[in-house]
């Protein structure tokens, strides 16, 4: 099961989505899986043994944990049950989490200790009640946010829209509408997204496209992901660099980890961008698989 939420307006500046995650399995299948998320985000493992790919080795972590937003495949695996809870950071709002600027954290996860760490503990002791769980992380994020008393970035927040709505538009175009050089809107992005302005725009593009391959699409925002790919080569180089798969291998390969955060950012861009479009083509298949697009 795959629920996730759109956070209150008090937070929709610093938080994309709230999620819980519930996939049961048994204790002893090994899940070897990668992920890829555009956005930073906070996540809780509650079982399972989970170990991540650090310089060709592999680190066993536990408990709440940072990542950073991914440029390409993040290898994990996974021993047991996959049941985790957290949130995905809007780039405008990644200074309400983290000191260091989000470039320092691209592509590493990082354990979350201390207060927050408890915090963020004592939100998910009970993943199973999903309403519990996420009015418990929305309280101790609200509280996080009124604690670190960071403004969003209003830049960040525009090119986020840019790169959802439009990520085949030149770099240079986007800098001369914000009233920017290149140069200081490389050193924004990479502040608040992890990477460069051009590395998210193409990341977009790529996402866009694996959703319509994943039956995610969502109606008129992705109608035309598969014209941004000027050919089958283009198309093929960029699913080898994103996933180190070609497009056909992308289609018969189950990826469990990644359907379900690729499933999260599709909610959440129907909600941005076409609320009042028709009703996703994937959202009934959902219902009846015991999953929840939207609560």
């Amino acid at each position: 099961m795959s629920f996730s939420r759109t956070p209150p307006d008090a937070l929709a500046d610093h938080v994309a989505r709230f999620f819980v995650t519930i996939i049961e399995r048994p204790d002893d299948a090994l899940l070897d899986a990668f992920l890829l998320h555009e956005n930073a985000y906070v996540r809780v493992p509650l079982l399972g043994e989970w170990e991540t790919l650090v310089d060709d080795r592999w680190i066993a972590y536990e408990g709440p944990m940072l990542f950073g937003a991914q440029e390409r495949r993040f290898p994990v695996r996974c021993r047991g049950p996959v049941i985790a809870a957290g949130f995905s950071i809007r780039p405008g709002g990644w200074f309400a989490f983290a000191d260091e600027p989000a470039d320092e954290m691209a592509d590493r996860v990082r354990p979350i200790d201390g207060d927050w760490g408890a915090a963020l503990r004592w939100a998910t002791v009970d993943v199973y009640d999903t309403e519990q769980t996420f009015a418990r992380l929305e309280e101790v994020v609200r509280e996080r946010v009124a604690v670190r008393a960071v403004p969003a970035d209003a830049v960040s927040a525009a090119f986020e829209r840019i790169a959802r709505v439009d990520p085949t538009r030149p770099v240079a175009d986007i800098a001369e509408e914000f009233g920017m050089s290149g140069r200081r809107l490389d050193r924004a992005v990479r502040a608040h997204f992890g990477h460069l302005p051009k590395t998210v725009l193409r990341r977009s593009r790529f996402l866009d496209m694996a959703a319509v391959m994943r039956g995610l699409a969502v109606p008129t925002a992705d109608e035309l992901a598969e014209l941004r790919f000027y050919d089958a080569s283009h198309l093929n180089r960029e699913f080898r660099e994103f996933v180190e798969m070609t497009p056909a291998q992308f289609r018969r390969t189950a990826t469990t980890l990644f359907t379900p955060a690729l499933e999260v950012r599709q909610q959440r861009k129907r909600v941005d961008l076409a609320p009042h479009i028709v009703a996703a083509p994937w959202r009934d298949e959902a219902a009846s698989e015991g999953l929840r697009p939207e609560a």
